[in-house]
């Protein structure tokens, strides 16, 4: 699934080679395979974390390799799984339901460390698998909705509802000859539908996407919710399949002046110094009259293995990368929000930063326990699809999504 972009860390204990008899008993080497990540912040391992790490281990050698996101899924399965890989492995928000059975209970290494109650708490859940640490949260990227309140249709307010929702795109969307002028709602693909968005309105409708018995939720009421403002907020901004799209823009999607509110990454986003900012206002997603509001927060997290041969060696990398000092400067080059709130202060002296860490403090929702992720998201996409064009009913889509989704969770052993 998309997400905003995050990394692979693989952390391989191995015996080292080139060392004397006497030292290779004892000396071990790090692997780290990093993907999705910029040159400096790969810089930044090599000349900043790793240097630190060895002044308390002078006899761990560390290396990075990279590699690509096309083929992410199967190979950390086939690591993972066949239990020949790597001892740490960086996962998203949602991979916990996938490989939680595989990994490593950290509790015995991790529980104790008194430094894990400065982690805000959605993000500790995220690498939690059946109430056990299996690893520890680096990143995040809250993802609220934007809007540009210089723009607004006269009378308009920020919505709160599914109801309001659809009442704000409807006076802050324009189509002209066929063909949008104003958009009242941008997602973060531009495709006036995102799977991830769709299930954080499941969320938010009250909904979950599994019953207690593990099979799928998507036939209930509160997915009949999702899919209905979804419809309907697509119609009231795309009254044909056939109405054309806005014109190019460059930039920043909030930035076009044709866009009124969108859900954006930060990175996205204009910097915060930029003066638009005056005119920018965030806030949770809305909510069914049997839901509440929440902000979808995607967790990047470092994961270890069931098979690996030195868990304290492990637990003592994550209590290292994760330290206040190491997560603020990974925070710093990378460019995303650290997971612990005591590396916030310097953070919040900017505003725009303090409403978003406040936002995620109150309604942040992890990104989290999506079983078999990589089959969920195109499934989705194609049943919704075909409801948001018209080529099927509701019904059907519910009933389709329910049907495929539970064939796919049995055949990935999630359903007994």
């Amino acid at each position: 699934m998309k997400r905003l972009v995050f990394a692979v860390v693989l952390l391989v204990a191995l015996v080292a080679t080139g060392f004397g008899p006497a030292q290779a008993q004892d000396a071990k080497s790090l692997e780290i395979y990093i993907t999705g990540l910029q040159e400096d912040t790969l810089n930044w391992f090599r000349d900043v974390a790793f240097p630190k790490f060895q002044e308390a281990h002078p006899d761990v050698q560390l290396e990075i390799q990279t590699g690509g996101w096309a083929d992410f899924d199967a190979t950390v399965a086939g690591w993972i799984t066949t239990g020949d890989g790597p001892d740490i492995v960086y996962l998203g928000s949602e991979y916990a339901a996938t490989f939680g059975p595989l990994l490593m209970d950290m509790d015995p290494y991790l529980a104790d460390w008194a430094a894990a109650e400065n982690f805000l708490p959605t993000a500790l859940d995220t690498a939690r698998f059946d109430g056990k640490l299996r690893g520890l949260p680096l990143l995040m990227a809250p993802r609220p909705i934007f809007y540009r309140t210089d723009l607004f249709a006269e009378g308009s307010t920020i919505p709160t509802t599914f109801e309001e929702g659809l009442e704000f795109v409807r006076a802050n969307s324009a189509v002209e000859d066929g063909a949008m002028t104003k958009m009242g709602f941008y997602d973060i693909t531009g495709s006036l539908f995102d799977a991830q968005e769709f299930i954080a309105y499941i969320w938010s409708a009250g909904g979950e996407l599994y019953y207690e018995d593990g099979t799928s939720a998507f036939d209930s009421d509160a997915t009949a919710e999702a899919l209905k403002y979804v419809y309907d907020r697509r119609r009231i901004m795309l009254p044909t399949e056939t109405t054309a799209g806005l014109p190019p823009f460059e930039g920043s999607a909030i930035a076009s002046g044709t866009i009124v509110s969108a859900i954006q990454p930060m990175w996205a986003m204009p910097p915060v110094t930029d003066p638009l900012w005056d005119n920018i206002e965030m806030a949770p997603y809305p909510a069914g009259p049997n839901g509440k509001q929440l902000l979808q927060v995607y967790i990047d997290w470092l994961s270890v293995p069931a098979y690996v041969q030195d868990p304290a060696l492990a637990a003592e990398f994550l209590k290292f990368i994760g330290s206040k000092d190491m997560a603020i400067e990974l925070a710093n080059v990378a460019g995303f929000t650290p997971v612990r709130t005591d590396a916030w202060d310097n953070i919040r002296e900017n505003q725009v930063w303090d409403k978003m860490l406040g936002l995620t403090e109150e309604y942040g929702r992890s990104f989290s326990d999506i079983r078999a992720s990589a089959e969920l998201r195109p499934l989705i996409d194609e049943q919704v699809g075909r409801y948001l064009a018209d080529e099927q009913s509701l019904e059907d889509t519910q009933r389709n999504l329910k049907e495929e989704y539970d064939a796919i969770l049995e055949a990935n052993g999630y359903l007994d």
